[in-house]
């Protein structure tokens, strides 16, 4: 089952008696310090400043976050601007979170899509209805703001090029395994949350199973933010207005200004990239491969050459190979023994 949480400033609330930010329902299967400790630090948001004062809540942007705790649950939300508080006096925010366990976790990483374009989320409750809500069998999928074909078509929308997105890719490696943040800058229009969504949908297509697993994303947030949990961040136009020490840790894709800052970045070929570049319209194709990669070595694997070794195994780089050897000799062999035999057959169009 899919727990569910709701949060936003209330007169009381389920943890606190007193006025102020806190969850006013939830489902009886999430645990109240599950909520406490890791949920209610991904439940934030701050209206852009060039909003203010503006009644139509339907211009101010969504923040849909996706979330992989300790423990793995995954937790998929979405903070809205929610305009006044019961005082009619203060605005404030709503989050509304799902809760994925563990035993459901492999689907939803397997299909991020799922994830990226979750819908169903509330954006407004009413106190009186109590502070339970029921648990969900399934997350609703709403692919209206799914609108790319293609990657091309992508790279035209999003004002980014191919070489942009590989770094994208790479810059998800070191997230991975360093907890570097991404903070990717888009200009505030009509198609930014089609954009922003498009961007999602094929850069996790293009990540291994173990770089899934570990990589969060926001789809808004007003300016950089260290959080648990969330490594890629989308910004507007303008948020970033200079590179202080947190945001060089990280690296910058700064579309709308046309500006980036990658320092750090492997700039290396990878016979990785390019295999994921030739198949990125054949998510089927490229999953297949994952579920195979996945069984190569038992530890997560966050490193592309230890993917290019796997698709060449042959590779003179001794180092890489080692790094790969950690299952039984015998069964290494077997399992890259049928990778390249699937390969061969699917993807290198070889006899």
């Amino acid at each position: 089952m899919i727990e569910q949480q709701y949060y936003t400033r209330e007169k009381r609330g389920i943890f606190s008696s007193t006025p102020g930010y806190d969850t006013i329902a939830k489902s009886s299967g999430l645990e109240d310090e599950f909520i406490k400790d890791t949920i209610h630090s991904l439940c934030s948001y701050t209206a852009p400043a060039f909003l203010a004062g503006e009644k139509d809540l339907s211009k101010y942007p969504k923040a849909l976050f996706y979330a992989n705790t300790g423990d793995g649950k995954i937790i998929i939300g979405q903070s809205v601007f929610a305009g006044e508080d019961y005082t009619l006096k203060r605005n404030r925010y709503f989050t509304h979170c799902y809760v994925i366990s563990e035993n459901e976790r492999k689907l939803y990483i397997e299909n991020p899509e799922k994830i990226i374009y979750a819908s169903g989320f509330v954006e407004n409750y009413d106190m009186e209805k109590g502070n339970s809500i029921e648990s969900l069998r399934e997350v609703k999928v709403d692919r209206v703001c799914d609108v790319f074909n293609s990657i091309e078509d992508l790279f035209l929308a999003a004002s980014i090029d191919k070489n942009t997105f590989i770094n994208m890719v790479k810059a998800c490696f070191d997230a991975a395994a360093f907890n570097k943040k991404i903070y990717i800058v888009v200009p505030y229009d009509e198609n930014m949350d089609k954009v922003i969504k498009g961007i999602l949908k094929y850069l996790y297509r293009a990540l291994p199973f173990a770089v899934r697993r570990k990589v969060g994303f926001t789809t808004y947030v007003k300016q950089p933010e260290i959080k648990e949990f969330i490594n890629i961040e989308f910004l507007l136009e303008g948020s970033i207005k200079r590179l202080t020490q947190d945001v060089k840790a990280g690296y910058v894709f700064d579309i709308a200004d046309n500006n980036f800052y990658l320092e750090g970045i492997d700039e290396r070929h990878h016979i990785f990239i390019d295999f994921v570049m030739n198949n990125i319209e054949n998510e089927q194709a490229l999953n297949e491969f994952f579920i195979q990669a996945d069984n190569v070595c038992s530890r997560e694997k966050f490193t592309i050459d230890m993917y290019d070794n796997i698709l060449c195994p042959s590779s003179k780089n001794e180092e890489v190979k080692e790094s790969t050897m950690c299952m039984e000799e015998n069964e290494q062999v077997e399992h890259k023994h049928n990778l390249v035999y699937f390969l061969k057959k699917l993807f290198l169009n070889k006899d």
